[in-house]
């Protein structure tokens, strides 16, 4: 019994790997999109944000009532997604995807570590511990740039922004599936995803950006928005069963096997979409993230062992 239970449990960096792949494929269309298409990073997120209605959908499927307390940490946490993805799409607009994704592999984990030893008292053992060492190295290293374009100082404020509250969006929500069931843990957060994407309405200005939006994505893109949600939306599901059945602190440190990904994703694409996605690859930079990938394969055998 202890056996299965053993490999319940450790499905979870699988699911999260799988994870990983979508949101790498994710990053790559949003990239193109609010370079090319979207060009208000709220009007993208209002987008994003307005599909937690969706999670309605799993209602006969088990949801179970929360008090007003712990309601009020779901909406928060929900609601937290989507102010980090208005500041992550900031970022976006700032500086390269491949610069950008790494960072948030890196800042994400320790905010997570951090909030996760505060608010749900997890607490890694030796070997994890050693694993999420392995797994952030790597996203660090992989995410170092030996180009001369430098991080724009708002780039890396607004992304550090963004990985706060992704961090605290994933410790609440965790805090939400240790509470009750995994159908109503989805549907209690999504409710914070619509409180903030409604509010977005408010400012004239930003209203305006919204309904714009699908004019200026231009039918031909249409298709590659569903395709990004659709790819977001099956990766924040996949994350979000990897997070209910396992450790958020690990599933969060296994955002560097996104780079992994990315990395191929990117260097093939540039090639058709340069001043869009930018990835020079030479000797030292292939060594940089073969070490990276490395290392990161290290944190995931440890946690497997």
């Amino acid at each position: 019994m202890t056996e299965v239970i053993l490999e319940i449990f450790m499905t979870y960096i699988y699911i999260a790997i799988a994870a990983y792949m979508l949101f790498a494929v994710n990053g790559v269309i949003d990239k193109f999109l609010l370079t090319r298409a979207v060009k208000h990073p709220a009007a993208y997120a209002f987008y994003i944000g307005i599909t937690g209605f969706l999670s309605f959908l799993l209602i006969p499927f088990g949801l179970q009532f929360i008090g007003p307390v712990d309601l009020l940490i779901a909406l928060v946490g929900g609601a937290s997604f989507v102010v980090a993805l208005v500041f992550l799409y900031i970022a976006t607009r700032q500086t390269s995807i491949s610069r950008l994704l790494p960072i948030e592999g890196g800042f994400v984990p320790i905010f997570t570590l951090i909030f996760a030893y505060v608010f749900l008292g997890e607490r890694l053992s030796g070997g994890q511990t050693l694993a999420f060492v392995f797994l952030v190295a790597g996203a660090v290293l992989i995410s170092l740039k030996h180009d001369q374009e430098g991080w724009h100082p708002r780039a890396l404020g607004n992304a550090v922004i963004a990985a706060a509250f992704f961090a605290l969006s994933f410790v609440l929500t965790k805090y939400i599936f240790e509470l009750t069931n995994f159908v109503s843990g989805l549907i209690w957060t999504r409710l914070g995803f619509l409180a903030v994407s409604l509010s977005m309405l408010i400012p004239r200005k930003t209203r305006r950006h919204i309904f714009n939006a699908p004019k200026d994505a231009g039918q031909g893109n249409m298709y590659l928005y569903y395709g990004a949600r659709l790819s977001g939306g099956l990766a924040g599901l996949l994350q979000n069963y990897a997070i209910s059945i396992g450790s958020v602190t690990l599933v969060n440190a296994m955002q560097g096997t996104q780079y992994a990904f990315l990395l191929a994703l990117t260097v093939w694409l540039s090639k058709y979409y340069p001043k869009i996605l930018k990835e020079r690859i030479n000797y030292t930079v292939l060594a940089q993230k073969v070490g990276a990938i490395a290392l990161i394969s290290i944190g995931l055998i440890l946690l497997k062992s």
